[in-house]
């Protein structure tokens, strides 16, 4: 499990995942807001004033199976630009949050190229530092960067405890002035592979592909995802307000959902 408390908007925040417990979890929690994410089955009613529930798609690739039949699972064409980028000289490299603690510059030029990434896409920038930084601290992270001649082309961020771990972000440098995109596009895929095994030989055993939009209708990054192989779940995101600003805090999510 993961368990972290952080300050964000003036509200305390209590962020957990893997949780099997969510009840005793929640009831034990001090903070304004508490965010349980990937809940399989809800132990909360639904029509509870407090709690904001969305339900969420995604794709699970079970690390248990051998590094041979993960490789098989992927996509045809994944696995030959996967080799292609093993050729060209793509590098792979990881970073724990203890890596990432004495090495401060790596997590900032992630921050950098993941703003740059989400700002050319004309998307909102859900980048949550306070959160990360807490997470680092709780040394639930794992940074991936693949590189080639001193450029980075991707890099990738998971949470994790002992046994799963869930893509949070994703950055792949097609718009970089100087780098071919059809190689970013190689050493992206690359690196999910390096990822696939890093795992394995740390002993998770379940990844998690971080939601997709849709099992019935997905969209390009969907499809992406599932060209890895990865098994179709749903689950459910919690967030549940506990102290008077807490649950004033869910009224006014709610009101402007509505």
């Amino acid at each position: 499990m993961i368990n972290v408390t952080y300050e964000r908007k003036w509200l305390k925040r209590n962020e957990i995942w893997f949780c099997e417990d969510m009840e005793s979890a929640v009831t034990k929690s001090e903070a304004d807001l508490v965010l349980v994410h990937r809940i399989d089955r809800l132990s909360i009613d639904d029509r509870c004033s407090s709690a904001i529930i969305n339900k969420q798609h995604s794709l699970i690739t079970d690390l248990k199976a051998e590094p041979e039949e993960l490789f098989q699972r992927l996509n045809k064409n994944y696995r030959y630009e996967i080799n292609r980028a093993n050729k060209e000289g793509v590098q792979c490299v990881s970073y724990l949050s203890k890596d990432l603690r004495s090495n401060p510059e790596v997590l900032a030029l992630f921050e950098r190229e993941y703003s740059d990434f989400v700002r050319s896409k004309g998307i909102a920038n859900a980048y949550n530092k306070p959160a990360m930084d807490q997470y680092i601290a709780n040394s639930n992270v794992l940074l991936t960067r693949a590189s080639k001649d001193g450029k980075v082309y991707a890099q990738h961020i998971y949470l994790h405890d002992e046994t799963i771990a869930r893509l949070l972000y994703s950055v792949s440098n097609f718009r970089t002035e100087g780098l071919d995109p059809s190689l970013v596009g190689r050493a992206n895929k690359y690196l999910h592979w390096y990822d696939i095994q890093y795992l394995c030989k740390e002993g998770i055993e379940i990844l998690d592909w971080g939601g997709i939009s849709s099992i019935e209708n997905p969209n390009g990054v969907d499809r992406f995802k599932k060209g890895f192989g990865g098994e179709e779940c749903t689950y459910y995101n919690v967030t549940i307000g506990r102290s008077i600003r807490g649950r004033l805090a869910i009224s006014i999510i709610k009101l402007k959902r509505s």
